[in-house]
């Protein structure tokens, strides 16, 4: 090996050429790494393998954006989280479910299921809120939804005819508390007192013919309310969508529970932990994230000081409101088919050709990361997350029969069968029939 080295001199530039002397692009340990008992593990750095443990004290917010295409990872990313959230930090989840992609999930977490269709929702429970106020807000939700913007007049109309409903019932417009022994009106009445005003005037036949439209589109799931509402922010609750027929129905729904949430939020005390109490996941609710007038938004920008996460995930960046990017204290990116996709992140995020060329070779698991720290620093804050380092909840199945009661993790039972002879399609065929 003798001569093998040898000293020459060099110019600082070309130094500063050689990339093995410089750190590559990726945030320092202090950033990405923490105890085990006050942040979430993640995963590891693709370039230098460092564990990345979600802090929510090292960042600005609790807040997480997440897109991706089918299949990316995504939604396992998201299970994983609130997971090990509810493990590590005692945090509760509300999962608003567009697509019914949690429900079986949620029941072997041994969580909540709630599902519309089965379950309720007056539209005019007040969750916290005043009369005056929880009118405005469900007239405000019908004109983001549908043309009623477009119609000054029907939309007077039918806020008046909410304030009506409750004064009929007693409640006072801008009072907060009340005797739970009100009966709080529907939606039906509010109908009934617009088609008293529909003879004489068109555009309360309108908005009447609206209400209408809307209880028999839903089933009357917006009629009675058997979801209690104080029962969503506590423990792993799934709020199942996905049997609503219409996006604009299923948006009306998370919107009402959005704002319930807001205003429960508003009544906390203020947090000084930095650990948040509650994260809020809203899957491909692509009407009410893109919307700056939501209540995803509102969560966002005040969620932080009651202790309140809000976790938007969507297949589609650009059905997230920009605002959303900017607010969030970490966003994830899965790969993303079509580059006016990746272009829309890389223009919310503002990162570097680097991470634009490895945003387009992602494999399933991986993610670009980006970071917003609580403390103003000069270090990188994007990366990329080598894979999501998650597991898959246990699924037990029981054979019962004959005096006979045996319960068996999937995987066990699945290597039993193999070892009693049957093919892998067998296993999988029988497996199948326990699922």
């Amino acid at each position: 090996m003798c001569g093998a080295l040898s000293l020459q001199r060099v110019l600082s530039g070309q130094l500063a050429q050689r990339d093995f002397l410089l750190r590559p692009p990726e945030p320092t340990p202090g950033l990405l790494v923490s105890s085990p008992t006050e942040s979430i593990y993640i995963g590891k750095t693709q370039l230098l393998s460092v564990p990345f443990f979600w802090n929510p004290k090292k960042l600005v917010n609790p807040h997480l954006c997440v897109v991706g295409m089918t299949g990316s990872g995504k939604s396992y990313f998201v299970k994983t989280f609130i997971t090990r959230a509810s493990i590590v930090l005692g945090t509760s989840a509300l999962i608003l479910d567009w697509a019914g992609e949690y429900a079986d999930w949620v029941r072997l977490a041994g969580g909540r299921v709630i599902s519309f269709g089965k379950d309720g929702l007056n539209l005019l429970d007040l969750g916290g809120a005043t009369p005056h106020a929880r009118a405005r807000q469900v007239v405000e939700s019908l004109q983001m939804l549908t043309d009623l913007s477009s119609f000054p007049r029907q939309r007077r109309l039918t806020e008046e005819a909410i304030e009506q409903a409750y004064a009929k019932r007693g409640f006072a417009l801008h009072a907060q508390h009340f005797s739970k022994r009100k009966k709080l009106p529907t939606l039906e009445s509010v109908c009934l007192l617009l088609k008293k005003k529909a003879k004489r005037d068109s555009d309360a036949a309108e908005a009447a013919s609206r209400i209408k439209n809307l209880l028999l589109s839903s089933g009357k799931s917006f009629s009675a309310s058997t979801i209690g509402l104080g029962e969503l922010l506590s423990g792993l609750v799934c709020v199942d969508l996905h049997s609503l027929p219409m996006e604009s129905l299923r948006s009306l729904a998370g919107l009402a529970i959005l704002q319930f949430v807001k205003e429960k939020m508003r009544l906390q005390d203020y947090s000084s932990e930095g650990k948040p109490k509650l994260f809020v996941v809203v899957d491909e609710a692509w009407k009410i994230a893109a919307d700056e007038r939501s209540d995803v938004v509102s969560i966002v920008r005040e969620g932080r000081k009651y202790g309140f996460g809000l976790i938007v995930a969507s297949q589609n960046p650009g059905d997230v409101h920009k605002s959303i990017f900017a607010n969030a204290g970490t966003v994830l990116a899965f790969r993303l088919m079509l580059a006016s996709e990746r272009e829309y992140v890389r223009t919310s995020l503002s990162y570097s050709d680097f991470f634009e060329h490895a945003s387009h070779s992602l494999a399933v698991g991986q993610a670009l990361v980006h970071l917003e720290p609580a403390q103003p620093s000069s270090c990188p804050r994007n990366f990329i997350l080598k894979r999501v380092d998650g597991e898959e909840l246990l699924l037990t199945m029981r054979i019962g029969g004959d005096g006979m009661d045996l319960e068996f993790e999937r995987g066990a039972l699945a290597r039993k069968l193999l070892s009693f002879g049957l093919s892998d399609r067998q296993a999988a065929s029988l497996l199948s029939e326990f699922e």
